[in-house]
């Protein structure tokens, strides 16, 4: 039998968790995987490196503020070796003296009495603390934290001021920028040894406008002409260039020390991640009692012989790749190993090299330790320079585009909705708000076509048989004739976007206007974009569809973010400065939005239907199949309302007393149906209230319960009838159905998402396969509910049991789409059934409307 694991407990549904790392395991071979491990072991390296400083140390006190640490390291000298001493910073009233090995600790500890110019020290032996897993370190220069960013916004007079101040936080510091450019100049310098005449362009999120701290630092090493000769960017007269970017930098130093040539700083390209990772010097730790600090080159260890040896080979193999590839494009695996063999043999500070040929644009990724900068080097990304050029370009025509952005990309950040995976990019996002204002009336931004047509003759350029001529001053340009405040362009922005079709559209930045694409694209058109849920067109490479990885769930949370964010544009908390002190303006959009939020504007997709067929189905799955008490609720737009206004009709379906009864006596045997029992059909507003509350004396509750449903009722009736801007939206009749809303108000009294499955199998090994879908899932949730009602046994004089859960259902004829809201969840288990229902809810619609079909 293995020894266990001081680290490793079983979970009590399987697997094992490692309590140094925190990770879960499903089983036995992934433990033993993570086990061996490199971040198991390396955190049982510090552990035990943790545990043998701490039994070396002693914690002194009683020695006056401002003392030297000098002066306690000569003091301790005469016990043995001192390794290190770590005071304390904040009251300067103890320190934490590590000795160089136990038998001096031991020596320090034996001595009865100490005394340091006439202070008596208070010396005892250090506290073993439990270890404590450390934190992941914040980058330096990564951007404010929440706190931080939130007080600033908060001391702003209006909203326009919070967007501005937002660009202050959030962007690079004059320092960072000069940090860039000596890493871009040091590049240049050893490149330049390898690839004559070769240019390093930094691009990325960087240098485009839009740079945030923390962002990675994008190259492209230019081996061939751009744009015709270029000089060769000379590096500063300064022989100290490579020690001082291979250690440690003196940010006073850096201040003073010149950036690289103007010509070597091209704007950055779409590929803007914007991972932290950038930074000023790092901070010298105390000592090695301090948690693990970023050393500098001079701090690793010495090389050993074999290290050295293989690195002369990489410089060897270096030379030989590139006499024989001296002269070709530069792309392919074999350029990119040549690359990544310059990085760690002759850069002074980088670490972590590594080629990825199989990305998109293929690179070669590094980090260089001294500055805590992250990047990649590309080889084939020309068009992305001309990209970059064209956001740098929008940023100088129009001084809102910047602010715009960035309070975009913050609250597209909270929501959820940017990132990997089928998230937006966050160039993709920056291309949205560039088109929106492109479609404003007057544009803020011109079309792309414009701006073509306005390049001179040096300023026409075509790259990989795109068309990127542009100007390059934007004072060559006329100013917008649009005189939107930037409160005004934000608000706009959620209710454009939220009514936008943007399944059968292309949003054209060269056109600056939508371009039909519902039955597909001309043949031979643009050949390779992928349409998809979201298409969104590069401005250059007029194939590719930055949005292409955008799912249906992802671009409809996009548009319910948008429309509750339009929503909230048109109240006075966002255009009014709060006297109490209350959240205002961007605050409360820009907060992280809970778990529960989040899925509240995650829509749930429906099978195509009529509206009033589809209705029925969701009612019927709701009441029949899920066992919920639903009060529903629609609205259409009646014809001859010409302020827009649609009223809110109540449409309770009551079901004859007769049925219910025969259901309960059916039921009722095994003691399931009681007060508890939710009814099956929607009721009216009386009969709710006599299931409700068992009686007539309590209809009041009913009513109360009803009248505090009734305003988000209205409130999400609203917002699924009116999408865009006040503008949009015309009054259409109810012959054709659009326009028309549904919403459900639902209540769950049981957890009938849990265990369906084992029920389900029981019940129909009971009925040998006689069972339609329907017909068994309906069984399912009877069964289910039966079995929680035996558990729970009332006590004679308890108060009414409380409902689990209640939330509103809603849809609208405008998409096939189902959005959840919850109401009251006191246990938190909306996630939980959301969940559920989003994979049991379509198919047991599309069930019910095929039985409808067959009948």
């Amino acid at each position: 039998m293995a020894a266990p694991e001081p680290d490793v407990e079983a979970l009590p549904r399987g697997g094992f968790r490692c309590c140094l790392c925190h990770v879960n395991t499903a089983n036995r071979p992934s433990l033993d995987a993570h086990l061996a491990g490199k971040k198991h072991r390396r955190l049982e390296e510090l552990r035990a490196s943790r545990r043998a400083q701490g039994l070396r140390s002693v914690f002194v006190s009683g020695f006056p503020r401002g003392l030297d640490p000098a002066q306690l390291s000569e003091y301790f000298q005469a016990f043995g070796p001192v390794a290190s001493i770590v005071m304390d910073k904040d009251k300067g009233v103890f320190a934490i003296v590590e000795m160089g090995d136990t038998g001096a600790r031991d020596a320090v500890l034996s001595q009865p009495q100490h005394a340091l110019g006439g202070h008596r020290l208070r010396v005892r032996p250090r506290q073993q603390k439990e270890f404590q897993t450390p934190a992941p370190k914040a980058s330096r220069g990564a951007p404010p934290d929440d706190q931080q960013l939130m007080q600033g916004l908060a001391e702003a007079p209006d909203v326009e001021a919070q967007m501005v101040t937002l660009v202050g936080l959030r962007e690079l510091s004059e320092a960072e920028r000069q940090l860039r450019s000596l890493v871009v100049t040091l590049m240049q310098e050893v490149f330049t040894e390898f690839f004559p005449g070769c240019v390093v362009r930094p691009f990325g999120s960087s240098t485009n406008g839009f740079d945030v701290r923390g962002c990675d630092l994008d190259l492209f090493l230019d081996l061939g002409d751009l744009e015709g000769p270029q000089q060769d960017p000379k590096a500063p007269a300064s022989p100290a260039l490579d020690s001082a970017l291979a250690s440690p930098l003196d940010p006073q130093a850096l201040a003073s020390t010149p950036a690289s040539p103007a010509d070597s700083l091209a704007p950055a390209s779409p590929q803007d991640s914007e991972t932290p990772a950038s930074s000023l010097a790092p901070p010298t730790p105390d000592s090695a009692l301090a948690s693990e600090a970023l050393a500098s080159p001079q701090s690793l260890p010495p090389m050993s012989p074999v290290q050295e040896e293989a690195g002369e080979r990489d410089l060897g193999k270096t030379w030989e790749l590139g006499g024989s590839l001296k002269g070709e494009e530069g792309e392919g695996e074999a350029m990119l190993e040549l690359v990544g063999s310059v990085l760690r043999g002759c850069v002074p500070g980088v670490h972590s090299v590594w080629t990825v040929p199989s990305a998109r644009r293929p690179v070669v990724k590094f980090c260089h330790r001294p500055s805590g900068l992250h990047g990649d080097i590309s080889l084939s990304n020309r068009l992305a320079l001309y990209n970059s050029r064209f956001l740098n370009l929008c940023c100088a025509l129009d001084r809102r585009v910047r602010p715009l952005v960035y309070t975009l990309r913050c609250w597209a950040q909270g929501r959820g909705l940017t990132g990997s995976g089928p998230l937006l990019s966050n160039y993709a996002l920056t291309l949205l708000v560039i088109y929106f204002l492109q479609t404003r009336d007057p544009p803020v931004l011109p079309p792309l076509t414009r701006l073509t047509q306005m390049a001179g003759e040096d300023e026409r350029v075509e790259v990989d048989g795109w068309d990127c001529s542009f100007p390059r001053e934007a004072s060559h340009l006329e100013p917008s004739a649009n005189t939107e405040s930037l409160s005004s362009l934000l608000a706009q922005f959620f209710s454009c976007v939220s009514s936008w079709e943007l399944r059968g559209s292309l949003l054209s930045l060269r056109e600056g206007l939508p371009l039909p694409v519902a039955d597909g694209l001309p043949p031979g058109l643009w050949g390779g974009l992928r349409l998809g849920p979201l298409n969104l067109q590069d401005p250059f490479d007029l194939s590719h569809n930055v949005a292409a990885n955008v799912t249906s769930r992802v671009a409809g949370r996009l548009q319910n973010c948008c429309r509750e964010s339009a929503n909230y544009c048109r109240s006075l908390q966002f255009q009014r400065r709060s006297s109490r002190g209350r959240d205002w303006g961007l605050l409360p959009l820009l907060q992280p939005s809970s778990a529960s939020s989040l899925l509240s504007v995650t829509p749930i997709p429906l099978p195509p239907a009529p509206f009033p067929q589809l209705c029925a189905a969701i009612s019927q799955v709701l009441e029949e199949t899920l066992g919920c008490q639903v009060e529903q609720s629609s609205k259409k737009q009646r014809p001859g309302d010409g302020d827009g206004d649609a009223c809110l009709q109540e449409t309770p379906r009551k079901r004859p007393r007769l049925e219910r009864e025969e259901r309960q006596t059916s039921e009722g045997s095994q003691g399931e149906v009681g007060v508890k029992e939710p009814a099956l059909e929607a009721c009216g507003e009386e009969e709710l209230a006599l299931e409700a509350g068992g009686g007539e004396g309590q209809s009041g509750s009913s009513e109360q319960q009803h009248k505090l449903w009734q305003p988000l009722v209205e409130r999400e009736v609203k917002a699924l009838e009116n999408p865009g801007t006040e503008e949009v939206g015309a009054v259409q009749g109810e012959e054709t159905g659009s326009g028309a809303s549904q919403t459900w108000l639902c209540t769950l009294w049981h957890r009938v998402w849990l265990g369906r499955r084992r029920v389900r199998r029981q019940l129909q090994q009971q009925a040998k396969g006689e069972m339609s879908w329907l017909q068994a899932e309906a069984r399912v949730t009877q069964e289910l509910m039966a079995q929680e009602s035996r558990k729970q046994q009332p006590e004679p004089e308890a108060e009414p049991p409380q409902p689990l859960l209640t939330f509103a259902a809603a849809t609208s004829s405008t998409g096939p789409f189902l959005t959840l809201t919850q109401l009251q969840d006191p246990q938190g288990l909306f996630p939980d059934l959301h969940h559920f229902l989003h994979g049991f809810l379509p198919r047991t619609v599309r069930a019910v409307l095929g039985s409808e079909k067959g009948d």
